[in-house]
């Protein structure tokens, strides 16, 4: 049949009109699918209140507030409600700004809710403070949805909160179960950088040696798990843990991190996948996730079978990390105040067959330059990229990172221009074959008694050389301090009396020795104890 050119001019413009409105078609799609949802609303009004931190945190949201999401059109009636508990120096907002993770539970048809701990009014808490203040509004939370079931998702610190106002103050009742999200359950071994001898002048000028820190310290940690796991609700709900490892491709603070907890295992940047794991959890779930991303919609997937009773269990992938025994060192931790009116030198040494070493150099101030010198007194690096560290627990600590591969063997020397900084941080990390390892340290009499039993490694160590020192800090009380040494073969086992009950002791072991060529290495070992 013959078609006249009017006819096919208007299919032509049929066409492109058509075209031209499928991407109004396509957006107003995308609005369908994903509807911009208003932010939670604050339910409950709470007068301003504060604990007996140290730290301030810049934040001045009020305690106990806790906000309501919005109600999802395809609301699963038999479903709980999700209440997101913030971890460490956290504020309910992270959930939903500049995060999806509200987002992808209104979409999945979940009733969200969301609360303020202590951590939100400025001053890190400790999870007896967080723990009481929780359960009272747990109950609340339950009373206002008419006592449906609580799942609570909480990340980071905010699990330990989360158990303690459950095995605690009773809110094991009003909750069906519980999610962590990378959840330090037995610590994390930057707190107890944080307390350590060289960490100190740095932590008291970020305010990072609050009460939610002093309490994440392993040592501390090892007693809250010995009395907790025996209380009789401590797991009478379900839990469920997730972990991750991809601190590499991370932000400034998680890249510290990742690298510093990578001596301790597989790790998020902040937590290590061992820690994250709790006894007795039904499942221990292990991604690729970063200590930002696990809390974000990309997780939901993970734990989203395991929201409600009918979930179906799966294979845990935490065996696949399994850790060592024995802690194997390949770090060199040192710290100092900055001396404002002059180049401040601090010198690294690099053995022979390093293949790459790696400076992260922390202050608490911007520095104006840093160089590094190679032992032939060439500039090897200046200017090295600066990055601020918004969470973590050096929190608005600057940090410049410098990687040398194949270093040349001898005395590196970093010098630094103070400009506004007061003192530094420095955390080398030697990728080379181990030198010194610290067997599981042995305790007799509580705690009060610690026996370090070291052992060297590499067969190229002249054990002659070796000198081991003991730098002892009362967590909770710094000024109470002391310091030893010991040389040469005596340097590899020591036994340390610890004079108070009831502490935190933070130990810093510094090894330092020669190889068989001559060339001086140095490793430290960070220990937290607690004395019963």
């Amino acid at each position: 049949m013959f078609v006249g050119w009017k006819q096919v001019l208007f299919v032509f413009l049929a066409l492109v009109l058509a075209l031209c409105m499928l991407p109004k078609y396509a957006d107003a799609h995308k609005r369908q699918s994903e509807k911009e949802i208003a932010p939670p609303h604050r339910v409950h009004t709470a007068e301003q209140r504060s604990v007996s931190g140290k730290a301030d945190n810049g934040h001045d949201e009020n305690p106990g507030e806790w906000y309501k999401g919005e109600t999802p059109p395809n609301l699963q009636d038999d479903a709980p409600i999700l209440l997101f508990v913030p971890g460490l120096n956290n504020i309910a907002q992270i959930f939903w700004e500049d995060n999806d993770m509200y987002q992808t539970a209104y979409e999945a048809g979940y009733q969200t809710a969301f609360i303020q701990l202590h951590d939100a009014g400025g001053e890190s808490a400790n999870m007896w403070d967080n723990g009481a203040l929780l359960a009272e509004k747990i109950h609340d939370i339950s009373d206002y949805f008419a006592g449906k079931p609580i799942t609570i998702i909480a990340y980071s610190k905010g699990g330990v909160d989360a158990q303690t106002a459950l095995a605690y103050y009773d809110a094991w009742e009003y909750v069906d179960r519980v999610i962590t999200l990378s959840s330090p359950h037995h610590g994390t071994e930057l707190a107890d950088l944080a307390y350590s001898w060289w960490a100190g002048w740095l932590a008291d000028l970020l305010g990072a040696r609050g009460d939610g820190t002093y309490v994440m310290q392993t040592g501390n940690m090892e007693e809250f798990r010995s009395l907790t796991d025996q209380k009789a609700y401590a797991y009478y709900n379900d839990y469920y843990t997730l972990g991750g490892t991809g601190w590499a491709s991370s932000s400034a603070a998680t890249w510290f991190g990742g690298v510093y907890l990578s001596q301790y295992g597989t790790n998020d940047g902040v937590v290590t996948t061992k820690s994250s794991a709790l006894p007795h959890s039904e499942e221990s779930i292990i991604a690729d996730w970063d200590h930002t991303s696990i809390r974000t919609g990309d997780a939901f997937s993970s734990f989203a079978d395991y929201l409600t009773a009918e979930s179906s269990q799966k294979t845990s992938t935490a065996d696949e990390y399994t850790e060592t025994e024995g802690h194997i060192p390949n770090q060199w931790v040192y710290g100092n105040e900055i001396a404002g009116d002059e180049k401040n030198v601090v010198t690294i040494p690099v053995e022979e067959k390093v293949e790459a070493a790696t400076i992260h150099l922390l202050t608490d101030k911007p520095v104006e330059r840093v160089k590094l010198f190679a032992p032939s007194g060439e500039d090897a690096v200046s200017n090295a990229r600066m990055n601020k560290h918004e969470e973590g627990y050096f929190p608005q600590a600057y940090s410049q990172t410098i990687t040398k591969t194949k270093p040349a063997a001898g005395k590196w020397e970093l010098e630094v221009d103070a400009g506004e900084a007061e003192a530094y941080l420095l955390v080398v990390d030697y990728e080379t074959s181990p030198k010194i390892k610290l067997h599981t340290n042995a305790s007799q009499n509580n705690g009060r008694q610690q026996m370090f039993q070291l052992e060297a490694v590499d067969e190229k160590i002249a054990q002659s050389s070796l000198r081991t020192t003991y730098r002892i800090v009362e967590a909770q009380h710094p000024e109470n301090r002391e310091i030893f040494s010991a040389n040469n073969k005596a340097a590899l086992s020591q036994t340390i009396e610890l004079e108070k009950e009831d502490t935190v002791y933070n130990i810093t072991i510094d090894v330092e020795g020669k190889t068989t060529d001559g060339e001086l290495f140095k490793r430290t070992i960070i220990e937290s104890v607690y004395t019963n």
